[in-house]
């Protein structure tokens, strides 16, 4: 599987321990992995994960402390859709946008491999960005970020076997996808 890129952003260290601080600081760099895997470019991870962070300080009082990871994913997904809803608000009324997928490679490998990797990477980017959103959610909390089922299963507050039933179909459109990829890169 190609991997995504990874967020240039780091999480700033701080001298305050609040909660708010000890939360941001314990799963920064993960909600930078969940939102760039969810979809977003990197150029706009950082103003996201910004908006995950900005809603999880809102709403810190009312969380029970018992799910992190659950509750600041919920979050994360939900940010995420907005944001792809507004690239398309955008898109339809003719801003410009850098596309979906578009990231800047820093390897040294050859050109040829650098157009061959980007355009597995875009491939990757728009087939996770088809399916439905559970099942996305399902597939990079599995296969991107190494998490159980169990463990997804509470984070999405739905039985394991939605979660297995979620993550079989999101690989079987990303199969089918896959191969059609393969074909019309073959024609490249």
């Amino acid at each position: 599987m190609t991997h995504l890129p990874a967020a240039r952003a780091t999480a700033p260290k701080s001298s305050s321990s609040s909660p708010f601080n000890t939360l941001y600081a314990d799963w920064f760099e993960s909600v930078s992995r969940w939102v760039q895997a969810l979809g977003v470019p990197l150029a706009d991870c950082a103003d996201v994960v910004q908006e995950v962070f900005l809603v999880a300080h809102r709403r810190l009082a009312q969380f029970d402390g018992e799910n992190p990871a659950g509750w600041l994913f919920q979050i994360a997904r939900r940010k995420v859709r907005d944001h792809r809803r507004l690239v398309w608000v955008e898109h339809f009324f003719g801003h410009r946008r850098v596309p979906v997928g578009e990231s800047v490679l820093t390897t040294t490998r050859g050109p040829f491999e650098e157009l061959v990797t980007k355009r597995r990477q875009q491939l990757l980017v728009r087939s996770l960005g088809r399916l439905d959103e559970k099942q996305r959610a399902a597939f990079v909390q599995f296969e991107i970020e190494g998490r159980r089922g169990a463990e997804i299963a509470q984070m999405a507050g739905v039985p394991l076997s939605t979660v297995w039933l979620r993550l079989h179909r999101a690989r079987k459109a990303l199969h089918q996808r896959g191969a059609r990829g393969a074909e019309s890169s073959a024609r490249f």
